[in-house]
């Protein structure tokens, strides 16, 4: 006989709340939850398809080690940890603690547990190197705050915005920004009256709408930021008295951009002058506005400028919550907060932590450059990784496949977590198979924890959610939460591991000998919440804690730090902009004459575990492609093409788009098979990453190479 229970999709960050329908331990059936607060019954087709997901004929029941001739043969769970801290320990006493790294992606939105433990272990270890997507995504934004300082009453909230500009982002698939039914929120946010502005090479489905949307040549994004701050300069929009009180530059700001005239800026970015104008106006006639930047802004090159100049943009309108404004993200998990309508000052963006032996990359405030890690691996000599914990699809989503799978297969130890042999699981030396889905407790934390390093995640009102797992794994099987593989290897050491919250500074020790729940790590991550772990478990919808609200607290008297509307860096990089061959700098030609950028797809899951599932029927990523375009290199829809860049090509499947702008390819990142396999370009998709390179225009503090507005040509097959 069927239940309905419910629980929350972890596919992505969203953690929308689902209705999960079973029959005897099988997941049949996934619904939104219309009981749930802030969501209003909204999951998206990946949600809907998670009963595909669990009972996908595929699934890795298993883990695998890799043998002498490159197969792969089950072997027990607790075996292959064993072996795996056997195999550590004497490269640890050979290499040194450095030689163990971990990297952490995606799955981990589902197994929220994962990162703590595995943190702990290398803690104890004595290796700094814990890597994560989070710098191959939008490191930018951590980055920018440091150079130009924060506000610690934080981003007004939506809800009282008169302008909302988003550069480079489409929360209405991304879910950026509007985390809860963002369809739905949006067009709250234009019938309350907000006028929206997208600037976005293609009309999104974020862009139809807005008020305004720039449409204008990929990789321009810091000239269209530099326009505008000069449009609200010029034309008397700066909020002078709170400038006076809270920052310093304003001078050499103005300086700096004023060769971002209108004319310009029209001309070099490709955007009609007039819509360049209005949006300057719009903003500064607003009142209250706030402004964010998505993955195009962060892919396609000089992502921490053009965030650093849209973070001057909010400082010269005041656009910050002031005394008495309800904060934007209060927290439920994360601890008390008591902020103030003040600023803080700009802090170091790099300089503090672990540096690395290429590029002179090393750790920022956005973390570890995971764009380091293949040459890392690579490099010989005294600190080379040897070993790698992996939580993640790099050989989908890490840039320049044939380097990374490289590195991957020369590792003394790689051992990845999975549910199926993906591309990546097939360059591991052993393959743990992991819980999935319902089989996991749930705790919203990891939503909170976003919303401080991204001003575009988090839940706008008090949200919190703790659900217990719904099924057991399939009967037979041997697999396990990804944490546990962290702490039995501590276990086979004989380590102590210490957990807790990350705003902790003394961890609080695990008990090494009765091993945990997941529930119990959860309780660790938890600790010193603003609302205590154990009422959200009241609450199996999840629930808004009113209580929780924050209100943010009048400027300190004795307050004299300042906003930096003038970061020496920034000023010399727009003054190269500024400078640069702007044809030269964008690198087409007539070899290369279209602009290949990053897009997000609805109805497909890349980067993870791709299950047959009726509601997402897209198993490729088409290159879209202008109508003109098409027509141009004579190719239709569904025909194959050869999509090639300066690093290397790939064969594409072509739709038409009206939606892009002439001149731009759009194509998902996160699909293709394992390099040794015969391509199916149909039925698997391409990936992107073999058109990147891990050093093409690398940003000087996070890494992170240039992934979109990559000079491209088009072929016919």
């Amino acid at each position: 006989m069927s239940e309905v229970r419910p629980s929350t999709c972890r596919i992505c960050s969203a953690y929308c709340p689902v209705l999960v329908t079973l029959d005897q331990g099988k997941v049949l059936k996934v619904e939104g939850n219309p009981k749930a607060p802030l969501y209003d019954g909204y999951t998206c087709p990946k949600g809907r398809a998670l009963p595909a997901f669990h009972n996908n004929p595929d699934r890795l029941l298993h883990s695998m080690k890799r043998q002498p001739d490159g197969s792969y043969l089950p072997i027990a769970t607790d075996l292959a940890i064993a072996e795996i801290a056997e195999r550590l320990k004497e490269i640890v006493a050979q290499h040194g603690p450095r030689s163990v790294a971990g990297f952490l992606g995606n799955p981990g939105v589902e197994q929220v547990a994962t990162a703590p433990v595995m943190m702990s272990l290398l803690r104890a270890l004595g290796s700094p190197m814990f890597f994560s997507m989070a710098t191959l995504d939008q490191p930018n934004t951590k980055v920018a705050d440091a150079l130009h300082g924060v506000w610690e009453g934080g981003r007004m909230r939506p809800e009282t915005l008169d302008v909302m500009l988003i550069a480079g982002g489409n929360p209405v698939i991304s879910k950026q920004y509007f985390g809860q039914n963002p369809g739905m929120r949006l067009k709250e946010l234009v019938r309350r009256g907000t006028q929206l502005i997208v600037i976005d090479p293609r009309r999104s489905e974020t862009a139809r709408r807005a008020a305004l949307h720039l449409q204008p040549i990929p990789g321009e994004d810091a000239v269209i930021a530099a326009g505008l701050v000069h449009l609200v300069i010029a034309s008397g929009g700066v909020d002078s008295q709170f400038v006076e009180q809270n920052a310093t530059g304003l001078a050499e700001l103005t300086r700096a951009v004023e060769r971002f005239t209108p004319d310009y800026v029209a001309a070099r970015a490709g955007v009609p002058e007039a819509d360049l104008r209005k949006a300057a106006a719009i903003i500064a006639r607003a009142k209250r506005g706030n402004i964010g930047t998505g993955t195009g802004v962060s892919m396609t090159g000089r992502g921490t400028l053009t965030t650093y100049l849209y973070n001057c943009l909010q400082t010269l309108r005041g656009f910050w919550a002031q005394d008495g404004d309800e904060m934007l993200c209060s927290p439920v998990l994360l601890p008390p907060a008591s902020p103030r309508a003040q600023p803080r000052s700009p802090f170091p963006a790099t300089g503090f932590g672990e540096k690395m032996r290429v590029r002179g990359l090393e750790q920022s405030v956005a973390g570890m450059p995971a764009a380091a890690l293949v040459d890392e691996i690579l490099t010989p000599g005294e600190g080379q990784i040897r070993a790698l914990f992996m939580h993640a699809g790099v050989m989908r989503t890490m840039p320049d496949e044939a380097r990374t799978h490289r590195a991957m297969r020369s590792l003394d130890l790689l051992v990845t977590h999975d549910v199926e042999m993906s591309p990546t699981a097939q360059t591991a030396d052993y393959v743990i198979a992991s819980k999935i889905a319902f089989e996991i407790p749930v705790l919203s934390f990891l939503v909170e924890l976003n919303s401080v390093f991204h001003q575009g995640y988090g839940y706008s009102d008090p949200f919190g959610s703790a659900q217990p797992a719904l099924v057991e794994p399939p009967a037979g099987s041997d697999v396990v939460d990804a944490w546990r593989v962290y702490y039995r290897i501590a276990r086979e050491l004989g380590i102590q591991l210490d957990c807790g919250s990350m705003f902790s500074s003394e961890p609080s020790p695990i008990d090494m000998v009765n091993e945990p729940s997941t529930e119990d790590i959860h309780a660790f991550i938890a600790a010193g919440s603003a609302i205590p772990l154990e009422r959200l478990a009241q609450y199996p919808d999840g629930h808004v804690f009113d209580e929780a609200r924050v209100h943010v607290a009048p400027r300190d008297t004795a307050c004299t730090e300042r906003l930096d509307l003038a970061n020496a860096d920034m000023i010399a990089e727009l003054a190269e902009l500024a400078a640069e061959n702007a044809a030269l700098s964008r690198g087409t030609n007539f070899e290369y004459p279209l602009l290949l950028v990053p897009k997000r797809m609805q109805n497909a899951t890349n980067g993870i575990y791709r299950a047959e599932a009726e509601r997402l029927k897209v198993r490729t990523n088409p290159a879209f492609l202008h109508p003109s375009d098409m027509a141009a290199f004579r190719l239709v829809p569904g025909a194959m093409a050869r999509l090639s860049s300066r690093h290397g090509s790939i064969e594409v499947v072509v739709e038409a788009d009206r939606d892009l702008r002439p001149g731009v390819v759009a194509i998902a990142h996160g699909f293709g098979r394992h390099p040794g396999a015969t391509p199916d370009t149909r039925s698997f998709g391409a990936n992107v990453n073999r058109l990147t390179a891990l050093d093409d225009d690398f940003d000087r503090y996070s890494g992170i190479p240039r992934m979109g507005a990559i000079p491209v040509s088009l072929t016919p097959v």
